[in-house]
């Protein structure tokens, strides 16, 4: 044991003395900038092309959706979560029927309503509406589902 500690104390300087850090802290910071930023405008100009390649085959990105609330006497519900209570999910507002143009952005499923399993996020309100209470313009292929899906679905006790 005494042998190893002895050659690790003699081999630790010359370790430490062959390091880059030397080359790193001289580098100009001015280039390392510059370098950072030619790399963000090249991968940009490549979710562009890649954007366009599929624009070219007839792929768009999906735009949200201006709905109608319908199918509800007074007013529906907007909840934080694609379920109606549980895990601390809570209203966030109420809407009123026949509303015009709430925007929605993209659907998860989860509690059934009205024989309707999609809830529609509603953009501006930051909550979800069962996709019963949204009129035809919001179909499932015209939102698409939401980039966070399996997280909401799962904590609001819908995961399958």
């Amino acid at each position: 044991m005494k042998l190893f500690s002895i050659i690790m104390a003699a081999l630790l300087p010359f370790a430490a003395m062959s390091t880059p850090l030397i080359a790193v802290r001289d580098a100009d910071a001015g280039e390392v900038v510059k370098g950072f930023v030619a790399k963000t405008a090249q991968a940009r100009n490549e979710h562009k092309m890649r954007d366009l390649d599929a624009e070219a085959v007839g792929l768009v990105k999906r735009a949200n959706q201006f709905c109608d609330i319908v199918n509800v006497v007074t007013e529906v519900d907007c909840w934080i979560l694609p379920k109606h209570g549980g895990n601390e999910n809570r209203k966030v507002t109420s809407l009123a029927g026949t509303r015009n143009n709430v925007e929605f952005s993209c659907y998860t499923d989860c509690e059934d309503v009205g024989g309707n399993t999609s809830w529609d996020w509603a953009v501006n309100h930051g909550c979800y509406i069962p996709g019963f209470y949204t009129d035809a313009t919001c179909t499932r292929r015209a939102l698409g589902k939401c980039p966070w899906f399996n997280s909401d679905r799962a904590f609001g006790g819908c995961a399958s």
